[in-house]
């Protein structure tokens, strides 16, 4: 079996997990010497007159000693789609990240002694389609096969990494509190039961609270960061009853600062602080990918999942059938759907919105009238549904005509909306 591996790609450091069968648990990728713990900086650094890349601390070391050029935060400038120029050569934010990304895969390949890789998901705070797309780009160029990448919020992570751990730790709400040069994000997961098959439903916040890990420099500002998130503590876990509670981040790699918030998250609640929580959730995520039956059986219900079940009724064989496109649970960066019909006297396509967990449906109506008028049954269409977010869905109608008798017309008609 090749390397099946999970990978959190943040702007100030990533990290890699590597699934192990014969642990039957990911097992985080911890390097020696100044990348110690596994918190490898995303830096990139172009050694002079070579076409060799560093990446990591040794990134830094290279260019602070003048032997090359170091570029960071690739991340936001792939978001951006910004380049940087090295030597008199222009490289883009795509060549930069796939150079970044080839240089990740190659430390478990070393450790490992394993070129082949099965499954490889990356783990991301934010879900951009314009990133995702770069991110493929990047990871085509590194010669990845398309079939064996994921790319998964931080919020899913979590999820999957919860319902990992032994079932006493989360018979009630999970919550997370995740520290980093980004942000403060509070992460939190329940289980909705009564249903079949159960939900998994998580979410993320943004803190407004955040702040710069350098406040954690000093014995003052050690004390204001406590006080902060003393106070994020008592609004977000008050009146709920929380199981555990786990610290992620550079800014939680030690918790000696945080007296007061820990008195407070302690009470009643097992707490756990460490790093590769997000990149162990990528990875068991990855290895489940290659299972034909999933060892989770939850529908995740996320940020990058689908929350509604989108569907119509068509006419098969004489019956009234309905179709899903996309179902609720679905990634919605893979989601995209096509279907092709014959119209019998249809003017108004209608899709049906189930949001998951409700009776309640919502109908979306799209007019062909657009559509060139022909006999009835003799106008054949692709109906071709793809996905912005989770929550925001692009439906297209295209006139595919009806063989020599009614060429294609090309013609094209597209409705964007919001689901819930």
């Amino acid at each position: 079996m090749g390397l099946i591996l999970g990978i959190d790609l943040c702007d100030s450091f990533s990290q890699i997990s590597v699934y192990s069968p014969e642990k039957n648990a990911p097992d985080p990728l911890l390097l020696g010497g100044s990348d110690a713990g596994g918190m490898i900086s995303t830096t990139l650094c172009k050694v002079k007159g070579s076409d060799r890349w560093l990446i990591g601390t040794d990134a830094y070391q290279r260019a602070l000693m003048g032997e090359g050029t170091m570029v960071d935060k690739l991340v936001k400038l792939l978001m951006r789609d910004t380049s940087a120029t090295i030597e008199g050569v222009r490289y883009s934010a795509v060549d930069l990240m796939a150079a970044f990304i080839e240089q990740l895969i190659r430390l478990p390949r070393i450790v490992y002694k394993e070129e082949e890789i099965d499954s490889i998901a990356f783990s991301l705070r934010v879900l951009d389609p314009d990133l995702l797309d770069r991110l493929t780009e990047a990871c085509d160029k590194c010669g990845l096969d398309r079939s064996h990448v994921r790319f998964l919020s931080h919020t899913e992570c979590f999820a999957y990494y919860v319902a990992s751990q032994p079932k006493e730790l989360w018979p009630n709400t999970v919550s997370s509190f995740d520290l980093t040069d980004a942000g403060l994000d509070y992460l939190e997961m329940k289980v909705v039961r009564g249903r079949r098959p159960q939900i998994l439903q998580a979410s993320r916040e943004a803190l407004d609270e955040a702040f710069d890990l350098d406040l954690l420099e000093s014995p003052m500002g050690e004390r204001m960061a406590d006080t902060i998130l003393s106070a994020c503590a008592d609004r977000l876990l008050q009146k709920k009853l929380v199981s555990s509670v786990f610290l992620t981040g550079e800014g939680f790699t030690t918790v000696d600062w945080a007296k007061e918030f820990l008195k407070k998250i302690c009470n009643k609640r097992k707490v756990f602080s460490g790093q590769h929580m997000f990149a162990d959730g990528a990875a068991l995520i990855a290895y489940d990918s290659t299972l034909k039956e999933s060892r989770f059986p939850y529908l995740c219900i996320c940020e990058g999942r689908l929350s509604s079940t989108i569907s119509l009724y068509a006419l098969q064989d004489g019956r009234n059938e309905q179709l899903i496109l996309a179902a609720a649970g679905s990634n919605w960066y893979e989601a995209k759907a096509s279907a092709e019909f014959i119209l019998d006297d249809i003017h108004t396509l209608e899709l049906m919105v189930t949001p998951f967990a409700t009776q309640r449906v919502e109908t979306i109506s799209l007019s062909l009238d657009e559509l060139p008028a022909r006999p009835n049954k003799t106008t054949r269409v692709e109906v071709i549904v793809s996905f912005a977010s989770e929550n925001r869905v692009t439906v297209r109608v295209v006139d595919k005509g009806f063989g020599d008798l009614f060429p294609a017309s090309g013609t094209v008609i597209r409705k964007d909306f919001l689901i819930s």
